[in-house]
C-alpha cells in the first residue's frame, strides 16, 4: 500500500505581545502554498493549515503530523513566522501568545520539533523554515531575538525512527533576516514572502523542474528557489541540510515539455530491446546509481562540516573546510573603487587579498582549511561563502565571473566568449576542482571566439574566466 503525503503549514502573523511586529506574508504563505501542495496534479499532498494558534496547539498538531505516520509516508513542515532566539542561542518558533521573556512556555522549541521529525517512522521528511532570524521586530522593544542563530545546528542530522532521511530548507542564512517581499516592515498588501512566492512560483509553472522529466525533484526545488530569491534580492540566501538516500519528488510537474507547445523531439516510444543491448543498459544503470549514491554520500558529508552557506560582512568569521567558494556581490554606489576584499586566517594569521575594483559579483573557489574573517574597503560590500565546489551541468552560463562552479566534462570542454566587456581579448584557465591545480589555458580575442580546453581525464573541474561572459559545452 502507497504511503500518504502529508503537509502541515504553520503560519503565525498576528501576535499579542507588543514586541513582536505583525508580518503581512504568512497568511498568504499559508494559502498560496495550501494551494499548490494540495492540487492532485501538481503536490498531491493531503494539507492542514494552523493560523495564528497559540504555541501549545501548534506543538500538537507537529507531534500528530509525526507520530501518526508511516513508513511510506513522505511529511512536509512549513513554518512561516518570526524566529526567535534563547538565552543559550537555541531557536524557537513564535506563536500568537508568544512572550519573548518565556519563551520555554510561550513558543515552539525547534528542539521539539527535532524531537518529533526523529521519532517519526516517516522515512522521508521536509522541514521549511519560512522566519525571520533575529531582526524583523519593532524598534523600540529589546527582545532576545537579536543576535546569530545558526538554524541547521538546531536541526543536526540524526537517524530518524523510521530512518530514510530529512530535509531542511531555510529562507535565509542563521545572519539573515527573511524578506516580505522587498522589506522587513508591516506591508498590508498580504503577498507571500520572497521565498515562499518561490517555493510556489516553482511548483505551480513546473519551472522547477530543471531535468524536464515530469518531476519535481527536492534538489531541484531548491537549486530553483536559491536562483529566484538571489534574483529578486541579493541579501536573501536560502539554506539545505540534507540527509536523504537517493531522490525526493515533491511534485509533478503541471505542464510537461510537448503541453509548452515547444518544439522539440516527440516523447520516446519504449520498446524492448535485444538481450545484449539489455546487458548494457543494465550495466549503464548500475554505473549511475553508484556515481549518484557517490554523489549523495559526498553531500551528506560536506554538509556535516558546518553552515552550508553564510552571509558574509564586514567582520563576519566562517569555518571553512575545502573545497569551498567566496562570491562577493555587486559593490554598492558609493563604494569609489569598488570592492577590495580580504580574507584572514584567524588561526594562523594569514592575509588573503583577492582582486581589487570588483564592481559585478564574481566567485572564487578556494582549497584551504580554517576559520576566516571578511574585511572589505567598504562596509556595503557584502558576498557568502558556499560549502563545496558547486556541481553545474553542461551546458551552462555562469552567472557571475571569475571562478564557475564545478562541473563534469567527460572529455573535452569547449568555451565560447559571449561578451569581451571592453577587453582586449579573454585568458581562459581550466582547473582541478578537488585542488585548484591548473589544467589546461587559452585566450580568445572575439566576441563569438571559441577555445578547446583538455581536464586531462579529471572528474571535476571549473572554468576562470575573470572580465569576460562564456558559454561552457561539452568539447
Amino acid at each position: 500500500m502507497a504511503g500518504r503525503r502529508r503537509a502541515l503549514i504553520v503560519a503565525n502573523d498576528v501576535y499579542e505581545h507588543e514586541g513582536l511586529e505583525r508580518l503581512s506574508a504568512p497568511a498568504a504563505d499559508a494559502e498560496a502554498l495550501a494551494a499548490v501542495l494540495g492540487d492532485a496534479a501538481i503536490g498531491g499532498f493531503e494539507v492542514d493549515v494552523v493560523h495564528n494558534e497559540p504555541a501549545h496547539v501548534i506543538q500538537g498538531r507537529v507531534e500528530d503530523l509525526f507520530a501518526e505516520s508511516r513508513a511510506d509516508d513522505v511529511l512536509l513542515l512549513h513554518f512561516s513566522c518570526h524566529g526567535l532566539k534563547g538565552d543559550s542561542g537555541e531557536l524557537f518558533f513564535a506563536a500568537h501568545n508568544t512572550r519573548p521573556n518565556r519563551l520555554a512556555s510561550t513558543a515552539v522549541p525547534a528542539d521539539f520539533v527535532q524531537r518529533c521529525m526523529r521519532a517519526s517512522r516517516s522515512r522521508s521528511v521536509v522541514l521549511l523554515l519560512d522566519c525571520c532570524y533575529g531582526g524583523a521586530f519593532s524598534q523600540g522593544v529589546r527582545v532576545r531575538a537579536a543576535g546569530d542563530v545558526n538554524v541547521f545546528d538546531s536541526f543536526s542530522g540524526g537517524r530518524l525512527g523510521g530512518g530514510r532521511g530529512r530535509a531542511v530548507i531555510t529562507a535565509s542564512s542563521a545572519m539573515e533576516y527573511a524578506f516580505e517581499g522587498d522589506r522587513l516592515a508591516d506591508d498590508k498588501s498580504g503577498r507571500p514572502s520572497v521565498f515562499t512566492s518561490a517555493l510556489v512560483e516553482g511548483l505551480a509553472t513546473g519551472d522547477a523542474d530543471r531535468d524536464l522529466d515530469g518531476w519535481v525533484s527536492l534538489n531541484e526545488l531548491y537549486d530553483y528557489v536559491f536562483d529566484k530569491v538571489q534574483e529578486r534580492n541579493p541579501h536573501q540566501t536560502p539554506g539545505r541540510d540534507v540527509e536523504m538516500q537517493g531522490e525526493l519528488y515533491l511534485a509533478r510537474n503541471p505542464h510537461p515539455v510537448g503541453e509548452r507547445g515547444e518544439s522539440g523531439p516527440a516523447p520516446p516510444v519504449v520498446r524492448a530491446a535485444p538481450a545484449r543491448r539489455r546487458r548494457w543498459v543494465y550495466v549503464a544503470a548500475g554505473v549511475a546509481l553508484l556515481a549518484l549514491a557517490a554523489a549523495v554520500v559526498a553531500y551528506v558529508l560536506a554538509s556535516r562540516s558546518g553552515p552550508r552557506v553564510v552571509a558574509l560582512r564586514q567582520g563576519t568569521e566562517f569555518r571553512a573546510s575545502p573545497p569551498w567558494r567566496l562570491v562577493i556581490m555587486n559593490a554598492p554606489a558609493d563604494a569609489g573603487d569598488g570592492c577590495a576584499v580580504t580574507l584572514t586566517n584567524v588561526g594562523t594569521g594569514e592575509v588573503i587579498k583577492l582582486p581589487t575594483d570588483i564592481y559585478q559579483g564574481k566567485s572564487f573557489q578556494f582549497h584551504r582549511s580554517g576559520t576566516f574573517r571578511w574585511d572589505a574597503n567598504h562596509p556595503g560590500c557584502e558576498g557568502s561563502y558556499r560549502a563545496g565546489a558547486g556541481l553545474a551541468t553542461l551546458p551552462f552560463v555562469p552567472a557571475i565571473t571569475g571562478d564557475t562552479d564545478a562541473f563534469r566534462p567527460g572529455g573535452l570542454v569547449t568555451v565560447q566568449v559571449d561578451d569581451l566587456a571592453g577587453n582586449p581579448s579573454c585568458d581562459l584557465t581550466l582547473h582541478d576542482a578537488t585542488n585548484g591545480r591548473k589544467l589546461d589555458s587559452g585566450t580568445v580575442s572575439q566576441v563569438g571566439g571559441k577555445v578547446q580546453l583538455d581536464p586531462h581525464g579529471k572528474r571535476d573541474v571549473y572554468l576562470v574566466s575573470y572580465y569576460c561572459a562564456i558559454y561552457i559545452s561539452a568539447g
